[in-house]
């Protein structure tokens, strides 16, 4: 996807602090002391530039996360909240943080790397892929979030972007990551207000503006889990406001088509996710505890080599993403439009080409 002209003036800036003749002076002093950092780009986002970083003794890499402080002025708060989080999770299964420096210029924070890619790409590339395989997927990511729960951190943005392998490995573990609109509850049973997600991944409670905590990520989970077996989503429409309706209903369906070949204990456990009461809706140490996840029962799973449905699913799948992404850009970008407008003035015509890219596109098709 073409960078936006926000993420081209941060490039910008970050070549105009840190692309100097000496590169001595360009990161902190403990930091070069711990880490050399290659000339490699892991990626650029809104707030920030990754670079791969290599610590010195170990030789192990690690993404380094560039914070621009001219770009987060006045926003310094959305930075506390990330770091607050980080300092707090550590786990194999959650892109945890190593370190964290500090120049004139920016905010470095050194975290583990997931060099395998997404959850979807990796599924894409499997020859054979059974539901066992779905399960074990499944348990990881409950694993970490289970954790994230019990230090009362509600992530708000559980997709499929948001979970990566650690390397390309087949038995690779995942990790989720980006805590950017992640949340600490001050509170146990703290309800949050603020409406945030991704569309398609968003939990109901989130859209009916009725106040929401963790079970929002359960419900991201039900929505991954039916994707991972069938290749499309449970809720659809052929538009926004047709999705968000659709998933406001709560209701969906297995196709007997695409899920003939699924356990009952499958769809059992989606149904447990997927329970529109949120006060109702599986925890992830109860959905921990599932037959399907345990396998204690027998013909809890079957051994039906799902990979062609799935991937024929997925490639279709790709078009319901680039819907989802383009109206992620289309958040960030209005919300950024106040925070950066000394950085970039083309906003407004990013915004209403990221709107014409979703009216254009049919999620029903895509999904179908």
């Amino acid at each position: 996807m073409p960078k936006s002209p926000l993420m081209k003036r941060l490039l910008a800036l970050f070549k105009k602090t840190h692309e100097k003749d000496d590169e001595a002076d360009v990161y902190p002093s403990q930091l070069t002391a711990d880490y050399e950092v290659t000339k490699k780009t892991l990626g650029v986002g809104s707030f920030a530039v990754v670079k791969e970083c290599i610590h010195k003794d170990t030789r192990k890499p690690y993404a380094l996360k560039i914070i621009l402080k001219k770009v987060i002025a006045g926003k310094e708060h959305m930075l506390d909240s990330e770091l607050d989080i980080l300092t707090k999770v550590h786990h194999s299964h959650i892109v945890s943080m190593h370190g964290l420096y500090e120049s004139v210029d920016a905010v470095y924070i050194v975290t583990d790397l997931a060099s395998g890619g997404e959850l979807f790409q990796q599924l894409l590339d499997k020859g054979s892929y059974t539901e066992r395989d779905a399960a074990n997927l499944l348990r990881q990511l409950l694993e970490g979030l289970a954790y994230l729960h019990d230090l009362d951190i509600v992530h708000r943005d559980i997709k499929p972007e948001n979970l990566l392998f650690a390397t390309k490995d087949v038995d690779a573990k995942l990790m989720i990551t980006d805590f950017g609109l992640s949340k600490i509850l001050k509170n146990h049973d703290d309800i949050l207000m603020t409406a945030c997600g991704t569309p398609g991944y968003v939990a109901p409670e989130v859209l009916l503006q009725k106040g929401h905590g963790k079970p929002v990520d359960l419900w991201s989970v039900g929505v991954i889990a039916f994707v991972l077996l069938s290749g499309y989503t449970p809720f659809y429409g052929e538009d926004q406001a047709a999705l968000f309706e659709n998933i406001m209903s709560g209701k969906y369906e297995f196709d007997e088509e695409y899920w003939s070949d699924i356990s009952d204990s499958a769809k059992n456990m989606i149904d447990r996710l997927l329970t529109f009461d949120p006060e109702k809706r599986i925890t992830a140490k109860e959905a921990l505890k599932h037959p399907w996840i345990t396998n204690e029962e027998e013909q809890t799973t079957t051994d039906t080599n799902l990979a062609p449905a799935v991937r024929k699913g997925l490639h279709s799948h790709t078009k319901f993403k680039s819907v989802v992404t383009a109206m992620t850009l289309l958040n960030q970008w209005k919300h950024l439009d106040d925070e950066l407008s000394d950085i970039s003035s083309d906003t407004d015509s990013e915004v209403e080409k990221a709107t014409s890219q979703v009216n254009d596109l049919d999620i029903h098709d895509a999904t179908a």
